[in-house]
């Protein structure tokens, strides 16, 4: 089961990348090489799965740091971790992977959640590259950069897919965390 950050806030924000990849497609000419004039549905496809991204990342620290709380009336170690968490998740910005891991492990204990990020064909430094790469584009598009970055559609096609199984690993990561070494019953069954 995933967390409700995976399926509200990555899963739906990263429909927009994937209905811009679908108009990509249907604005093709038919003719082979480049499509000149729809560089930037490639380039607006970027910048959505990165802020799919970011929202995932600090929705399920929120999560996570919620499934933490302790039952009954001793809560104030966990309402210092909870403002401290939120404290983080408001200066979060540019969710690469050092960065995603240090909220991670501030807010949760969890030491390296990029550890979690492997899948076939798909060892953990690379999907941190993989993530550093995009970060890059974003950053190109959102800052103006000129002339304007090539992403080329096949990049941009296969982006929606990558974050799906980066989140999916994360989740998997947290919730193992939570449950193994901190002892907590599941987060998201």
């Amino acid at each position: 089961m995933a967390s409700q950050a995976y399926t509200n806030h990555l899963v739906s924000v990263l429909a927009d990348a994937e209905e811009l990849n679908y108009a990509h497609r249907q604005l093709r000419t038919g003719r082979a090489g480049r499509q000149w004039g729809l560089g930037s549905l490639n380039r607006a496809t970027v910048v959505m799965c990165i802020s799919a991204w970011e929202s995932y990342v600090e929705e399920v620290t929120i999560e996570a740091v919620s499934a933490m709380r302790p039952p009954g009336h001793a809560v104030s170690v966990w309402q210092s971790i909870n403002a401290s968490a939120r404290s983080q998740i408001g200066r979060f910005n540019n969710p690469n992977a050092q960065k995603t891991r240090e909220l991670i492990a501030d807010a949760i204990g969890l030491q390296d959640i990029t550890a979690y990020w492997s899948w076939s064909n798909n060892l953990p430094q690379r999907a941190r590259s993989r993530l550093e790469e995009a970060i890059k584009y974003r950053h190109q598009v959102a800052h103006g950069v000129n002339p304007r970055p090539t992403v080329h559609n096949k990049y941009s096609d296969r982006l929606p897919g990558f974050f799906r199984q980066l989140g999916s690993r994360t989740d998997h990561g947290i919730r193992d965390y939570l449950i193994t070494t901190l002892g907590l019953p599941s987060p998201w069954p």
